[in-house]
């Protein structure tokens, strides 16, 4: 059974309902993290994945509140009592990935973030990547810098986004999706429906959100404008 889970749908504000923006992918048993800000190590464990049991995290560019989760999760790697990390942990990233993780371990010593009997591999990418026999399109968006994921499984196309603009770029990297999880706090409510209605993604799930948005009224917006 394959599932995929928001644990945390925020901003960088600190809200007590919300937790910045994450998605998990359950891919049969093979667990991928979408961007890891404050507050989502927490809600891993009580969505009922243990901090070792996630091999692999992905960040779709470097905003505090889309990485800083990262130095929580690699300390209970290294020192936890319960569940201490055995296993390779593999970070991919755009470009820069390499020197954010470098510098934590410099900042806070290697000893603190890392056990010498598994090993922190990073991988900078560009556009495409697998794990294990998974092919995922890691997509540059605006903002400069930016990162949306795309992905099919058991037939079915799925994309999310980091951070996002309204731009013809977001249009085709969600174009005929069949779910997409987008960035709604930096676009307004119109370039939502715009999205929907240009890209024809059949389901759209508003995520980092910086207000409230009346879903009802979005789509009856959408299915207004064909």
């Amino acid at each position: 059974m394959s599932t995929i889970t928001l644990l945390g749908t925020g901003t960088c504000q600190i809200e007590f309902e919300r937790r910045a923006s994450s998605v998990l992918l359950d891919l049969e048993g093979m667990y991928v993290l979408f961007d890891c800000g404050h507050g989502v190590v927490q809600r891993l464990l009580e969505a009922g994945v243990r901090h070792n049991q996630l091999e692999h995290i992905v960040l779709s560019h470097f905003h505090p509140d889309h990485v800083s989760d990262i130095i929580p999760f690699l300390q209970a790697g290294a020192w936890s009592q319960r569940d201490p990390r055995t296993t390779d942990i593999h970070i991919y990233g755009p470009t820069g990935a390499q020197n954010i993780i470098d510098g934590l371990l410099q900042v806070f010593g290697p000893g603190s973030l890392q056990q010498p009997s598994y090993k922190i591999v990073v991988h900078e990418i560009t556009q495409q990547f697998a794990i294990d026999s998974h092919r995922f399109d890691f997509i540059s968006l605006p903002p400069a810098g930016n990162h949306g994921l795309r992905f099919t499984w058991n037939g079915k196309c799925y994309a999310v986004t980091g951070d996002s603009h309204f731009h013809d770029d977001e249009i085709a990297f969600l174009r005929d999706v069949d779910l997409a999880i987008i960035d709604s706090g930096h676009i307004e409510d119109r370039e939502i429906v715009q999205l929907a209605v240009s890209s024809q993604a059949k389901t759209i799930v508003c995520s980092h959100l910086y207000r409230e948005i009346d879903a009802k009224q979005l789509q009856a917006q959408a299915a207004g404008a064909g």
